[in-house]
């Protein structure tokens, strides 16, 4: 064991975060901790170092991180808001986070990377929620990273906000209606056992490049769960079955009685749908016998919380993110799928849009000599084959306060490209833009999308 480890904990801020500061703490008394987090926080420790850090910014990340780390915990998860308007799935907001860490942590000399995932059911077609966190384990193996993966379903905490969600319905409804989903299986998890195995698992090398499912008790449904929640608050409640109810009429139900955002619900109900059990032979140290569901929540504060969202991060105002998906074809990198963007563009929105480029200048005119929209600079000192950046300076349609950037990253062994904005502010009034300009960008983005997959596909047919 290092007697003075530096460690990392990018999601520092979060419920799970924090409390794993205080148990890694207690492991090692000597330990340096970079808190990782997207707003400031204080600390009275002066082992314990919160940086202010945009994960979506390799930039940022590079700023924020140590030269040298020995351990990394990663609890990162972006089904919260990024911007006023995001345009993207938080599968690929999901990627592009986790490539950005691994791009800067593999240089750090680091020996253990944990993160804290989902439990996988077997079913082949799984939900995006639960793609999303094998992609995540993906990207972490892609850049060859020294990781031991954690796995847990439903983790009861006080401040967690599957849990929040649960109680909430628990609390407010009397009579509640429950659809063919609430009889699947799950493997909830108490939050004391996931900290204190993925704290007994730092410095553990014989845990790296292993995979542990995490269990606080034995299977039960949905149903049961609220049930024995009910009992331990206190309440009687009448659950009636429908197996007719739809998972649409689910996340739209779950998402009003809880006063719960969309962008978390929709995700975690349709996750619902799919068994998520702890398997025995992947328990890390042995899953816990003889505990219960009602056992678990004795040592949990079964009150719901207040507070209107369960995101502790606002979005900053009249700020952009927009994320696509695109297939790259076979022995193409980024540079090329730039190349092709830039050359393309002007073909497509002909004779409107008029596309110049000098040096690592790009000019985006209304029609020929005529106004300039948009100037973006290409960044040589920035991008790579595999990631290509641009900033976005000025124009007509770009705020005077803008930061923007796009930039082309290719992910997944080379499966797909990520055609990304961040934090571009439009000049255009905020409504005006909103049913316009990001329209329009949503359009011209599917139909290079659909550029890309005719190449693809003309080159497979050889």
């Amino acid at each position: 064991m290092i007697d003075k480890p530096v460690i990392v904990i990018a999601g520092a801020s979060g419920y799970i975060g924090k409390e794993m500061i205080s148990a890694l703490l207690g492991k090692f008394p000597n330990a340096e901790i970079i808190a990782l987090s997207r707003s400031e926080q204080k600390t009275n420790d002066p082992r314990v170092k919160w940086r202010a850090c945009d994960l979506f910014s390799l930039k940022s990340l590079e700023s924020a991180f140590p030269k040298k780390v020995d351990y990394g915990f990663y609890l990162v998860h972006s089904m919260g808001p990024t911007a006023q308007l995001d345009q993207g799935s938080f599968a690929d907001y999901d990627l592009i986070l986790a490539d950005n860490f691994s791009r800067i942590i593999k240089s750090t000399g680091l020996k253990q990377l944990i993160y804290l995932g989902g439990l996988i059911p077997d079913d082949v077609k799984i939900s995006l929620h639960l793609q999303s966190r094998l992609e995540v384990e993906k990207t972490f193996l892609q850049h060859s990273l020294p990781t031991t993966i954690f796995r847990a379903g439903l983790i009861l905490g006080e401040a967690g906000s599957s849990f929040q969600i649960l109680l909430k319905l628990v609390k407010r409804l009397p009579i509640m209606v429950c659809p063919h989903w609430t009889q699947t299986l799950t493997t909830p998890v108490d939050l004391a056992t996931v900290i204190s195995a993925m704290t007994s698992a730092a410095s553990d090398t014989t845990s790296i490049s292993k995979v542990f499912d995490l269990a606080g008790c034995p299977p039960l449904t949905y149903m049961e769960m609220m049930n024995l929640t009910a009992k331990g608050m206190g309440l009687k409640r009448i659950f009636l079955s429908v197996p007719l109810f739809t998972p649409t009429l689910s996340r739209l139900w779950v998402s009003l009685i809880t006063n719960s955002s969309k962008d978390l619900v929709y995700p975690l109900i349709e996750s619902l749908q799919h068994p998520m059990l702890a398997r025995e032979s992947n328990g890390y140290l042995g899953n816990p016998e003889g505990r219960t569901y009602s056992d678990l929540l004795k040592t949990i504060c079964l009150k719901p919380k207040s507070n209107g969202s369960l995101f502790g991060f606002r979005a900053q105002r009249k700020t952009v993110r927009s994320v696509q998906r695109l297939q790259l074809p076979d022995g193409k990198d980024a540079k090329w799928v730039k190349d092709q963007y830039l050359n393309w563009l002007p073909r497509f929105l002909a004779p409107f849009i008029v596309v110049t480029k000098n040096g690592d200048s790009i000019l985006f005119s209304l029609f020929k000599n005529g106004i300039c929209l948009l100037e973006m600079s290409f960044s040589n000192e920035r991008s790579s084959e595999d990631r290509q950046l641009l900033y976005v300076l000025k124009g007509l349609l770009v705020s005077a306060s803008n930061r923007g950037r796009l930039e082309f990253r290719v992910v997944l062994n080379r499966r797909y490209v990520l055609a990304a904005i961040h934090e571009f502010k439009p000049a255009l009034p905020w409504f005006i833009y909103k049913y316009t300009q990001a329209k329009l960008h949503l359009f011209v983005m599917n139909a290079f999308s659909r550029h890309l997959a005719r190449i693809a596909l003309s080159k497979n047919s050889f």
